[in-house]
């Protein structure tokens, strides 16, 4: 059977035991009110316990934590501060603090954990990545379980995720794990914001989480980052790389020990627990190191291409210029760009050219190349093992291309 119709607990796992990635998030860790800031104890301990029991159930756990600029405010009693310098100095106040709370709570049953500050740049840099990846793999085969934050306290604009969803996804997937998990503030994702809009409709699986498009005009919490716009892009991250991803609300972690062994291709209805289950995607290519690194660079630009070049995309082959129809941006070569077919993400490739020459070449043939740009070069705007889809083959050979 396919990975993409299996429970998690009978997915076919890379790993000898398999490996989940949780993320929580500062909403669900510390609480702000008129009273100022406060930890949520009770639900921080139920997910410690949480993670015990599934390390007793022979699941290896990475968990991402935000929460150090909101411990760092309650720790220092002041409000969540605007200014970057002053946000980043909270920020190393509170990750102390937060690693303090992590090691007392753990260590009362017994459980080990190690602390790791990440940057985007760790991720871009693919040598980089592969010590970062291999000293996490080491932590769990020592019984360790390793906390991962944004390294909130030093990391400039450039270097930032911007959020700990996209940095849950992106480490679930370089990680290969077997499946993501956000707790959040709420229960399942909607159609639209439901504190807004009354017709708001549940969504309990998501099928094709590529292809979903809900109304997400949420800003997040208030002492947060993210929002359901910024976990609905993280789930499709992992989908797109065949790992499904988890929804549930932060303040019932045990939720996720019984959707463990949810069959998605079974009637939504009989999801076990209120929660969001996106599927994966079946991978129409291998998802190697190559392809999973591409999905964690940053994007520099966009091109959009034909009905051709698109339904080529959904049979492995290379992106050729003549397929471009336009160039967003401006690149270098060797970046990473975002592809798209009529305004839609269909892929992420690294780019053979810079925007100024692959504006020159697009729509030409490559025995128009030289001319074009005064020298000769590859006749790929992607090599395809540098191309990953970010959307199902199926869709992409789909697509009818006029005679």
């Amino acid at each position: 059977m396919s990975n993409r119709f299996s429970s998690i607990a009978k997915r076919s796992s890379r790993h000898g035991r398999p490996l989940l990635v949780l993320k929580v998030g500062t909403s669900s860790l510390v609480v702000s009110d008129s009273n100022g800031h406060r930890l949520r104890l009770a639900l921080v301990s139920q997910l410690v316990e949480v993670i015990a029991e599934l390390r007793q159930r022979d699941y290896q756990v990475v968990l991402i934590s935000s929460g150090a600029v909101g411990m760092g405010c309650m720790k220092l009693g002041i409000p969540k501060p605007q200014d970057l310098r002053k946000k980043q100095a909270v920020a190393a106040a509170g990750q102390s603090q937060l690693m303090r709370m992590y090691e007392d709570l753990f260590g009362t049953i017994r459980i080990q954990v190690a602390q790791l500050l990440l940057s985007q740049g760790d991720f871009a840099q693919k040598e980089h990545w592969s010590n970062v990846k291999v000293t996490i793999m080491e932590c769990l085969s020592l019984g360790v379980v390793p906390i991962i934050n944004e390294n909130d306290s030093t990391n400039t604009a450039e270097l930032r995720f911007g959020d700990n969803d996209n940095l849950a996804a992106l480490t679930a997937v370089q990680l290969e794990a077997d499946a993501l998990c956000l707790f959040t503030d709420v229960s399942c994702v909607y159609t639209a914001n439901p504190r807004t809009n009354p017709d708001a409709k549940p969504l309990f699986v998501v099928p094709e989480p590529w292809a979903l498009k809900v109304e997400t005009k949420d800003a997040g919490s208030g002492l947060g980052t993210g929002g359901m716009s910024t976990k609905i892009l993280a789930a499709r991250t992992a989908s797109v790389s065949g790992i499904p991803c988890l929804l549930i609300n932060s303040s019932f972690p045990r939720r996720i020990l019984a959707l463990l062994d949810y069959v998605p291709n079974e009637d939504p209805e009989a999801l076990p627990e209120e929660a969001t289950y996106f599927m994966a995607m079946d991978a129409a290519q291998t998802v190697h190191d190559t392809r999973r690194w591409i999905l964690s660079l940053p994007v520099s630009g966009q091109v959009e291409l034909d009905k051709g070049a698109a339904k080529a995309l959904g049979s492995k082959k290379s992106l050729l210029a003549a397929g471009v129809t336009e160039v967003q941006g401006s690149f270098l070569r060797n970046e990473a760009l975002r592809i798209c077919h009529e305004g839609n993400e269909i892929a992420r490739g690294i780019i053979n050219f810079s925007s100024e020459e692959l504006s020159k070449i697009m729509g030409h043939s490559s025995h128009r190349f030289e001319d074009l740009l005064g020298f000769s070069c590859c006749t790929e705007a992607c090599y395809r093992n540098n191309i990953i889809l970010t959307t199902s083959a199926d869709s992409l050979q789909n697509i009818e291309v006029p005679l």
